[in-house]
């Protein structure tokens, strides 16, 4: 059996706590991930620090006490498959080192941020006739899962009083042909908060779940950037756009009679494709070769920035950058519809600019369900399916169903929101945060 010791304060429980306590198992599970379960062979110990000893070391007490914080990182690691595999104790107030003693670790690990006990502990490793190694655990999104700055939010005088209509989040069910901004501005205007703000921007024709902080939520709204996401999106195959979306400029029109057909009528199509250039099970086929983690580049019309610049300003100019890919990772993606759309044709001696179905060109389209991480772009998906599939594509539609575990059916819409009502709807930070922490530690754990 390896054991492995990691010891802390835990003090507000965050995806960064969950983050270490995987590290940590993964030091003595060797290349074995608590993905599949905390192995046999693997034991962790985890120390909280007691509040005496906080408050010498950091010149404060606690958020919580020891025993709130104690029974909080219990409950996380009950989200384990083999709960048997670790145990949660309280530190000693005398002696830092004396659970070291008693448990004969194999491995300690320390946070990467970690400054107290660093000198003692490698002393011990030396000095006495326990033999451990000791390793520093890598930071995981430190700029968001820092236990200080969500202390400080949680400590506002407005965040503690999230219930007197201060802070907390609206779940928003976006309108289409609205920007996220326009969210945003129309909240503050109903409010009379400025300092509001949202997670995961939506393209104007999407809708669907937006997740807005108002108040000193806004400092802790990072946490949300580590769940997953899932959307609903409609795809029409033979088709191309300059923005990879209906919204975009169509680079070519079919033709009818040496001439381009009227775009009044035809606002969209590239060209139609014959049954035997697509079909159900290709699509099928296709969809899961990009299940799992890719690099993904993000489209030229993004409000990703370089060198300071959103990439929309550029394309806006009609240039074309290089961009660096991101790692993303799709974690499940179905088919929900297929269905084929002929194409239309103008007809022959007819009236001007009449159309009529051609039977030897059709259109297909699909709507999916994709489950992925931040950072994804669906657009990008729907041209790289088109380029698999060697039709071209383009987005459609799309709607966010869910953040994590925060689902659309719980979103509210901006014209049911008033100010004498909005504080009924919101969720407090450190509801959200355990929210955050309950799906994360499912995920990290399964």
């Amino acid at each position: 059996m390896t054991k492995v010791l990691v010891a802390g304060t835990f003090d507000i429980i965050h995806p960064g706590h969950i983050n270490l306590i995987e590290q940590a198992k993964e030091l003595g599970a060797l290349n074995q991930s608590l993905r599949s379960g905390l192995g046999s062979d693997n034991f962790l110990v985890v120390i909280i620090a007691r509040d005496e000893n906080v408050k010498k070391m950091k010149g404060r007490n606690p958020y919580f006490d020891e025993n709130k914080r104690l029974n909080q990182l219990k409950d996380v690691l009950s989200k384990t498959k083999r709960p048997g595999d670790w145990k949660v104790v309280l530190g000693d107030l005398d002696d830092p080192y004396k659970i070291i003693k008693q448990e004969k670790p194999d491995v300690i690990g320390m946070g990467y941020d970690q400054q107290n006990y660093v000198k003692g502990l490698h002393d011990l490793a030396v000095n006495s006739d326990l033999h451990f190694k000791i390793e520093r655990l890598k930071p995981f999104k430190e700029d968001v899962c820092k236990g200080k700055s969500i202390r400080k939010a949680l400590e506002d005088e407005q965040a503690r009083f999230a219930e007197s209509r201060r802070a907390g989040f609206l779940l928003i069910n976006k309108p289409m042909d609205w920007t996220s901004h326009d969210v945003v501005a129309k909240l503050r205007s109903i409010t009379g908060i400025k300092q509001i703000g949202h997670t995961g921007t939506l393209d104007p024709f999407a809708t669907g779940l937006l997740i807005c902080a108002i108040g000193q939520a806004t400092k802790i709204a990072g946490v949300f950037n580590v769940l997953s996401k899932i959307y609903e999106a409609a795809i029409t195959l033979g088709v191309t756009s300059d923005t990879y979306d209906r919204t975009g400029k169509i680079p070519i029109r079919p033709r009818a009679h040496g001439r381009e057909v009227n775009p009044k009528f035809h606002p969209r199509i590239n060209r139609g494709l014959n049954n035997s250039q697509i079909s159900k099970s290709k699509i099928q086929n296709i969809l899961k070769s990009f299940i799992g983690k890719q690099q993904q580049l993000p489209p030229m019309f993004s409000a990703k920035k370089v060198d300071g610049k959103k990439l929309y300003e550029i394309a806006r100019q009609g240039k074309t950058i290089a961009r660096k890919p991101s790692e993303i990772e799709i974690y499940k993606i179905e088919l929900l519809r297929y269905k084929i759309q002929p194409t239309f044709r103008q007809a022959q001696g007819g009236a001007r600019n009449k159309q009529i179905p051609n039977p030897k060109s059709q259109i297909p389209n699909f709507e999916i369900r994709i489950v992925c991480s931040t950072g994804t772009y669906i657009r990008t998906l729907a041209h790289d399916i088109g380029q698999k599939l060697g039709t071209g594509a383009i987005l459609e539609e799309l709607k966010r169903t869910a953040i994590g575990d925060f689902n659309i059916n719980e979103a509210v819409r901006l014209d049911q929101l008033t100010k004498d009502n909005y504080s009924k709807y919101l969720i407090k930070p450190l509801e959200a945060i355990n929210r955050v922490n309950e799906f994360y530690a499912r995920y990290v754990f399964r």
